[in-house]
């Protein structure tokens, strides 16, 4: 199996994680999804990453489709053991950090440096702060092994938004999110996946 990746983006490194966490050897491909790669536009026309390309030849992307595809090829360990409700409500609200967060960059790539504090910039910034908010007042917990979607896609919002905007000025204390990406730093899937420029 392959998977395509950039070393910076959060939607691999979800995918990335999840493949890990279920014990599936992989090699990665560094692609640049902004630099029209060719490898990347063979197996996804949208030049998006993660891009998984299986033994068998199948390629597919998007990292909760990665994950779907997961959970129903290889259940264990799963990564959605526990309350569903719970952890897919959680996923959701840290999905929705990552996803303004990566969009505050691609308007960045897009418009200009000055983006941030346009009106769509400061939108994305809300909704990052309110997300890590509602996180913060009840965030998903870890007491070892196989960490839930929920945690994962949590410290992936957080690492990621730390490295992107932590000097920006704007990032709140969120002590509590701030542990749960701590306490999972040196677990083998999160360290070999944390993200760099």
């Amino acid at each position: 199996m392959k998977v395509l990746i950039n070393t910076t983006s959060p939607f691999a490194r979800l995918a990335r994680i999840a493949l890990l966490e279920k014990g599936l050897g992989f090699d990665e491909q560094v692609v640049n999804p902004w630099g029209d790669d060719a490898d990347l536009l063979a197996v996804n026309p949208a030049a998006r990453v993660p891009a998984v390309i299986t033994d068998a030849g199948t390629s597919f992307s998007e990292s909760l489709l990665v994950v779907l595809w997961l959970e129903a090829t290889r259940p264990a360990p799963s990564l959605l053991d526990g309350d569903k409700d719970q952890i897919i409500a959680k996923s959701g609200l840290a999905y929705g950090v990552i996803e303004a967060a990566v969009h505050t960059m691609v308007g960045r790539v897009i418009t200009d440096a000055g983006f941030d504090a346009a009106p769509v910039g400061l939108r994305r910034r809300r909704s990052i702060l309110n997300g890590f908010a509602r996180l913060e007042a009840d965030p998903p917990a870890w007491h070892g092994g196989t960490p839930d979607l929920a945690v994962i896609a949590t410290v992936i919002a957080w690492d990621y938004v730390a490295l992107r905007f932590g000097a920006a000025g704007w990032l709140t204390d969120f002590p509590r999110i701030a542990a749960l990406s701590a306490q999972l730093a040196d677990r083998p899937s999160f360290a070999q996946t944390a993200p760099f420029v």
